[in-house]
């Protein structure tokens, strides 16, 4: 057996604590034998469920829509992930970047994800995708930049683990205390902190929980088809507890798509502190203390879009920030 599997990080990685099911294991017995029957659509379950979470913490979207997801289905958002680690590392030829970059819009890109060929999880691969996860661990090149808490995060977003208001402030508000404080010194920004414990309750219920938007990776490479690809995936990807984009790097000061994701926690609450305080106009609202309710659908539009009324975001966050207020 691929000694680096038994590695206890990669144990960590691979299975939810606790979790005595290792069906995954004769999977990898018979792909070490050579077995041209185990693919995507023969592979059990668990041993699925074990490559998707490998993905994820590697960075990688397993769902077509562009979802971080834990289903044991080695579907199309999964073939993709492999296939953009393959690409990555060059260990799959027939792979070509225009294949990954395929044509599309937000609306058709599920669809069209059947552009990008089927890939096998061979032993390459696979050996390849636990060594970039250790070197990643020991050099902190992990989601949050801390092991332990980005495998809180995967071992939240597996079994959906979402929060209350009470339980992210518990977990969340010395932080995002710590980043209203460095707003203040570094950009003279005066933010309270329950906007920024708002927005992570709105976006993500306190569990960092990824999107890829296959869409952005396309357009993006059309207009630079000869930058890095792996920055231009973290580009297009929204990702830390404000589901920021990574396309938004330098609004909130960081000095790239990737830095986003390996941030700790205390900088990615500084992250949508930078971002709420880039527009003038929301500056001035997350410097309130009882904003009202103009103040919540300007908020709203900058940090949803034009399209927040048709889900209520504006009520969504408001509704959020009155609960917070009431025991902080």
């Amino acid at each position: 057996m691929i000694a680096a599997i038994q590695d206890p990080r990669i144990q960590k990685i691979i299975a939810l604590p606790g979790e005595k099911n290792e069906d995954w294991k004769n999977d990898l017995e018979r792909l070490e034998a050579g077995d041209v029957t185990l693919d995507r659509k023969t592979a059990g379950e668990h041993s699925i469920r074990a490559i998707q979470r490998l993905l994820i913490f590697l960075g990688y979207s397993t769902a077509s829509r562009g979802g971080f997801l834990i289903d044991g289905d080695f579907g199309r958002g999964t073939n993709r992930g492999v296939a953009q680690f393959q690409f990555e590392y060059g260990l799959n030829p027939k792979l070509k970047r225009n294949m990954l970059c395929y044509d599309c819009s937000w609306s058709n890109a599920h669809h069209r994800i059947v552009n990008i060929p089927d890939t096998r999880l061979d032993i390459p691969t696979l050996k390849k995708m636990l060594e970039v996860a250790i070197e990643n661990i020991e050099n902190k090149h992990v989601a949050c930049g801390d092991f332990d808490e980005a495998i809180f995060q995967l071992n939240s977003n597996h079994q959906r683990n979402f929060y209350t208001c009470k339980e992210i402030a518990q977990r969340y508000q010395a932080q995002a205390e710590n980043a209203v404080k460095r707003l203040k010194e570094q950009n003279g920004a005066t933010v309270h902190p329950i906007w920024l414990l708002t927005i992570v309750k709105q976006e993500t219920a306190g569990v960092i929980t990824p999107r890829f938007e296959q869409h952005y990776l396309s357009r993006l490479n059309k207009t630079a088809p000869n930058d890095d690809f792996t920055e231009l995936r973290y580009r297009s990807m929204s990702f830390g507890l404000g589901q920021i984009m990574g396309e938004n790097y330098r609004k909130v000061g960081a000095p790239s798509a990737k830095a986003m994701f390996v941030s700790p926690v205390d900088e990615q609450l500084y992250h949508i502190g930078c971002f709420l305080t880039a527009s003038p106009s929301t500056k001035a609202i997350v410097a309130k203390t009882n904003p009202t309710a103009s103040d919540f659908r300007t908020v709203a539009r900058t940090y949803n879009g034009s399209g927040y009324e048709a889900h209520r975001y504006h009520e969504s966050i408001e509704g959020w920030y009155r609960e917070f207020r009431s025991f902080l």
